[in-house]
């Protein structure tokens, strides 16, 4: 009996099989992908090119700061206005951060929504039991012919045509 069940076994264990997809490649490789990544780009450009006029303004005040001529009263003003811009400067590069990591979650989710069905479609096409995720499981090891990375690059990019 045990036998017959190991039998079993192995006759299912021969029926799988299994897929690759590496989805960071898809994401660089493909049309779709470059726009999102161009977007992000921009966006982090943006946010940059704020943060360095910011922190210009700040070296002005600290330059003129060290001015001799100011007097008691308009130097604690500036040294005041020095104590805010510093203090608005990192409230605006922890929101650019976070608003940098809101967008390209979206854009990221948008953009698997499109892949997910083209992966099912190859799977099912290809007769795969499962296909995983190449850099998110763990994988230490996998024959190249069943990776559909490719096939997944050319369906998307033919679907944005």
């Amino acid at each position: 009996m045990l036998a017959v069940m190991l039998m079993g076994v192995f006759a299912y264990a021969q029926q799988v099989k299994i897929g690759i997809v590496n989805a960071q490649e898809v994401l660089v490789k493909t049309k779709a992908g470059a726009s999102v990544q161009k977007k992000l780009e921009a966006l982090q450009k943006q946010k940059q090119q704020e943060i360095q006029k910011r922190q210009a303004a700040i070296k002005q005040l600290e330059k003129e700061l060290t001015s001799p001529a100011l007097n008691d009263e308009t130097r604690q003003r500036k040294q005041e206005d020095m104590a805010a811009k510093r203090t608005a400067l990192k409230r605006f590069y922890e929101d650019a951060q976070r608003e940098v990591q809101r967008v390209s979650a979206k854009e990221l989710a948008a953009l698997e929504k499109e892949i997910m069905p083209l992966i099912n479609q190859i799977g099912k096409a290809k007769g795969f039991t499962a296909i995983f995720d190449r850099d998110r499981s763990g994988l230490v090891y996998y024959n190249p012919a069943v990776d559909i990375t490719q096939d997944v690059i050319k369906a998307l990019d033919a679907k944005k045509k």
